[in-house]
């Protein structure tokens, strides 16, 4: 069991890398957070605006508090609204994104497999903060971490620079 959790956190740390994102592992109090995304985010142009501007910021509170050593009710009700939000954005994710370019690769088999594998550990961080579930938090907040890596591993390698060419 600890061999697979050092591999799982190995493996974070480099998808993290990948994706411009960090998972973070605490064994004190919940560490201090962002405000969740709301719907009121900036409006996304492309892809990459809505994945660093929506997605990216709801979804790092979720890994934030995976491994928390303390949840409050307050903690428990920003992780319900970054997963909220993420389940919102699925409706964007799945088809795709926003432009012509962005939709066609949602053609391709890999994109439709990512995506459902997304969608799925996005509606299980979301039924683990509507059951205040930690340890469903966690194992949904680190199948995240292999999805999103996978995905723009597979399709954005450059995505831990949002100035980078899409």
């Amino acid at each position: 069991m600890r061999f697979m959790r050092s591999m799982l956190l190995v493996s974070a740390a480099i998808v993290g890398g990948l994706a411009g994102c960090e998972q973070q592992t605490t064994t004190a109090e919940a560490p201090a957070t962002p405000p969740a995304p709301t719907a009121a985010a900036p409006a996304a142009q492309d892809s990459r605006s809505f994945m660093v501007g929506v997605v990216q910021p709801a979804t790092q509170v979720l890994w934030n508090f995976g491994y928390a050593e303390k949840m409050t009710d307050e903690n428990w009700d920003e992780v319900s609204k970054a997963a909220t939000t993420l389940v919102g954005a699925m409706p964007t994710i799945a088809p795709g994104g926003f432009s012509d370019e962005e939709k066609a690769r949602a053609s391709k088999g890999g994109w439709q497999d990512w995506s459902k594998k997304t969608a799925d550990f996005v509606n299980a961080a979301k039924q683990a903060a509507d059951q205040k579930n930690q340890m469903n938090l966690a194992t949904a907040g680190d199948g995240l971490v292999e999805t999103c890596g996978g995905c723009h591993t597979e399709f954005d390698p450059n995505a831990q620079d949002p100035a980078a060419p899409k």
